[in-house]
């Protein structure tokens, strides 16, 4: 099925609002998934504008790596995108979506994401990568103008 690129980018920016409501509302587990789904989205709004009729599954450094977005560019932006696309494909993963709040705090502990962090580990792995989604979609938005 053909999605134009706008439909991708437009998702994107619902998507991370839904995450931010999300996490509001204590959603912590919903608000991971979605804050991913945001830049999915996003990566996929990019990769249309080169080809609307791609396959690619839902693995966020593929889709980066074929989107044509260039999140690492020069200048003081690099290192925090860097930074940004790194905590969310640590703590992202499509199948999230089937996990309960008890798998992710397994999960989070497995990858030791749980280290030097008073209080819900789960809601602080949470908030920061839907920071770091934010950061992504920001970078995105920018772009997406300056093409247009």
């Amino acid at each position: 099925m053909r999605i134009e690129a706008r439909s991708y980018y437009e998702a994107a920016q619902e998507r991370l609002l839904e995450a931010n409501i999300l996490y509001q509302s204590r959603r912590f587990g919903l608000s991971l998934y979605v804050a991913g789904l945001a830049v999915e989205c996003l990566f996929r709004a990019f990769r249309s504008l080169v080809d609307p009729y791609f396959e690619a599954r839902h693995d966020l450094p593929e889709l980066l790596s074929i989107s044509g977005l260039e999140l690492v560019s020069a200048g003081k932006n690099s290192r925090v995108i860097a930074e940004a696309t790194a905590i969310l494909f640590t703590r992202w993963k499509n199948d999230i979506r089937y996990a309960s709040e008890k798998r992710l705090r397994r999960h989070f502990k497995r990858l030791k994401l749980d280290r030097s962090i008073r209080g819900d580990f789960l809601k602080e792995n949470c908030r920061i990568a839907l920071n770091a989604a934010q950061r992504i979609v920001a970078m995105g938005n920018q772009q997406w103008h300056e093409g247009s």
